[in-house]
């Protein structure tokens, strides 16, 4: 089975028709899914021997009408695409710099059932020598995107049990990739961490963390999961590397 019928099998699943009634003009999901893959195919550079960059940060330009319509299941629709362009990568041997992003907008001079796509190279956030290194590049995290602030105090695989190493990674998408792969959200280069190790969920206002089969397994306060539902002072163990749930009151 092709990426293109593996997306379109994955929206089945994910809602009965809900992008058909969504989508009242020309325009599709898997329309969109084609054209992110020929962004990807016509932007591939080759950097260095065996490695060929292509973007990672993709805008779906739509009228304004369009998005609208869309906006109910963007978070769910981004989050294929994004799987898309990650499996499409792998099929032809692309390489990322930083997460794949999927980000919808409206503008004023497309008409209905027409769209665009607008892409770049993002280089993401990593986890190095006990500090979190954000490009000047990189997008801005939005603050308070979900109810309680969720977020990470992160400390390296160096000493600094006092927290003194610590720092702060807010949760801002619906999924948060974790792992040692440069296309991760939150990248974390410690060798008992798997490329894509495990994912951070926002589900019904709670957030999830689920093991991605990870070669040495995820530890939450000491205790191996592969998926739980996390709680505010929640200690996560990656490898070396520990990761403090923190979330605010909610009332």
């Amino acid at each position: 089975m092709g990426v293109l019928q593996r997306f379109e099998r994955r929206l089945e699943g994910m809602v009965e028709g809900a992008f058909a009634r969504a989508f009242k003009s020309e325009v599709e999901p898997v329309e969109i899914a084609s054209a992110v893959q020929r962004e990807m195919d016509d932007r591939a550079a080759i950097v260095a021997q065996g490695r060929t960059l292509v973007p990672n940060d993709f805008v779906v330009e739509l009228s304004g009408a369009d998005l609208d319509r869309l906006s109910v299941y963007a978070d769910s629709l981004g989050i294929e695409l994004a799987t898309l362009a990650r499996e499409h990568a792998k099929e032809q041997g692309y390489s990322f710099v930083g997460p794949v992003r999927m980000r919808f907008e409206g503008v004023p001079d497309l008409t209905t059932g027409t769209f665009r796509i607008r892409s770049g190279v993002i280089r993401g956030t990593t986890v190095e020598g006990g500090e979190i290194r954000r490009p000047a590049s990189d997008l801005p995290r939005p603050a308070g995107a979900f109810s309680g602030r969720p977020r990470l105090l992160v400390s390296g695989p160096e000493p600094g049990a006092d927290g003194a190493m610590q720092r702060t990674y807010e949760l801002s998408s619906p999924v948060t990739m974790l792992g040692r792969g440069t296309d991760c959200d939150l990248r974390l280069v410690d060798p008992g961490v798997s490329r894509h190790h495990a994912e951070l969920r926002v589900e019904d206002d709670q957030v999830v963390l689920v093991d991605r089969e990870s070669t040495n397994g995820t530890f939450v306060n000491g205790e191996p999961v592969r998926r739980v539902a996390l709680t505010d002072g929640t200690r996560i163990t990656l490898g070396r590397t520990t990761l403090v749930f923190r979330r605010d009151g909610l009332y």
